[in-house]
């Protein structure tokens, strides 16, 4: 299985509360069961989100150019 590192933010307000939700001590574990949970959740596929995408600003990076604009 291959790990991958990724990182959100979240509103302080709202990490406390998923922690005391699931009974987990640290942020990390209860991150890692709400994601497990939400990909095992029958009723999850049912809810459709749409994500806005900003644009980059300033100079971009030249191995990007291609895929930006």
């Amino acid at each position: 299985m291959k790990l991958k590192i990724v990182q959100v933010p979240l509103p302080l307000e709202i990490v406390e509360e998923l922690k005391v939700k699931s009974g987990k001590g640290t942020i990390k574990d209860a991150l890692s069961e709400a994601v497990y949970h939400y990909i095992n959740c029958p009723y999850a596929k049912k809810i459709r989100t749409t994500m806005k995408v900003s644009k980059m600003r300033g100079r971009k990076p030249l191995y990007l150019k291609d895929f930006i604009e």
